[in-house]
């Protein structure tokens, strides 16, 4: 499923964006989802920014600048299979030269030890039009948690 699938709406249709910059961008994340599935770890590190600073929903929780290809790399490696990336509610909201948005995220695929992933990740992106094209600058992914347990939520239905 597309980047542009489900309830994406996007700031071109609200009257705020630079409808270029928003197609650039949504592009962007299209490559993304094309490099998790091929578990591409330099198309996907292409993507960021040489300081990139990414909070991650996977410990440990701070990757920064080269160190992403790395721990992406690392997470790809976990996976017996091709993953499962499909990005949902995607809005993006674009100046000249800084964006940022937000997104719903499943993960799915087998582990290399046969546990079967399927979850759900909130993530938001910063990111810096250069000379080279937009490149992310800052990334945040999270999982809700329930408040009685503890314990993350990463399953189940998604709102609306």
């Amino acid at each position: 499923m597309s980047p542009t699938s489900r309830a994406s709406r996007t700031s071109t249709e609200r009257g705020t964006n630079d409808p270029n910059a928003e197609a650039e961008i949504r592009e962007l994340f299209e490559a993304r989802t094309r490099a998790v599935a091929g578990k591409d770890a330099a198309t996907l590190a292409a993507a960021n920014d040489p300081d990139v600073v990414v909070f991650d929903a996977v410990a440990p929780f701070v990757h920064r600048g080269a160190d992403t290809a790395a721990r992406k790399q690392e997470w790809f490696a976990a996976y017996r299979t091709g993953i499962g990336h499909e990005i949902r509610d995607l809005e993006i909201t674009a100046g000249a030269d800084l964006a940022f948005c937000h997104f719903l995220v499943r993960i799915s695929g087998t582990m290399v030890d046969g546990t079967e992933v399927g979850m759900w990740v909130r993530a938001t992106s910063c990111l810096r039009r250069r000379d080279d094209g937009w490149k992310i600058v800052h990334e945040h992914a999270s999982v809700p948690f329930d408040a009685e347990t503890g314990k993350a939520v990463v399953t189940g239905d998604l709102p609306g």
